[in-house]
């Protein structure tokens, strides 16, 4: 299984990817990148998603991504996170990726950079949002779209692909964990 998605880039990486190390040390929960993911669970043989994501890249532009308050949901995959503001260029690309792909039936986006995956209690996550802030207020140029493999435990899974925005012609970064 592959997502789509996109990522800070510079201090804004640094800084959400050194809290997400530490809350993963602190309540032993899997270590994963910050990433807004823009298309998840894609299943169509591996070139197909590659091809179907460079034309993606291709139809969308550079567009800021506004991070903000933090909230957490019973699910182990939006345990703890910050909300996505949910701007025209942002609801925009998920649109497009819902285009490209066919996914239409999709269940209703809720863009978000997860900070912890994991079934914590809601007293402790309660805690932790108390303790690191309830608005994280940072935001990003989204100037690719990164391609994971999300398949088997979190601790496996990586970026295989980057494609430019704007451009057809991927940057490929192959990664190896």
């Amino acid at each position: 299984m592959l997502n789509s998605s996109l990522m800070p880039t510079g201090d804004v990486h640094a800084r959400l990817f050194a809290l997400m190390r530490e809350l993963a040390k602190d309540y032993y929960t899997p270590v994963f990148e910050p990433h807004v993911t823009l298309i998840g669970g894609l299943l169509d043989p591996e070139g197909e998603i590659l091809s179907k994501t460079s034309r993606l890249a291709g139809l969308l532009r550079p567009f800021n991504v506004r991070l903000g308050g933090v909230a957490h949901l019973d699910g182990f995959f939006t345990c703890l996170f910050i909300r996505a503001e949910e701007t025209q260029e942002l609801l925009a690309a998920h649109s497009e990726a819902r285009s490209v792909f066919g996914r239409w039936q999709d269940p209703r986006f809720m863009p978000h950079l997860s900070l912890m995956y994991g079934n914590l209690s809601r007293d402790i996550r309660i805690r932790i949002i108390s303790q690191i802030g309830s608005e994280l207020n940072a935001s990003f140029e989204a100037t690719g779209l990164h391609l994971f493999r999300t398949s088997g435990p979190v601790e496996g899974w990586g970026r295989i692909h980057e494609f430019c925005l704007a451009t057809e012609n991927p940057i490929s970064h192959t990664h190896y964990e």
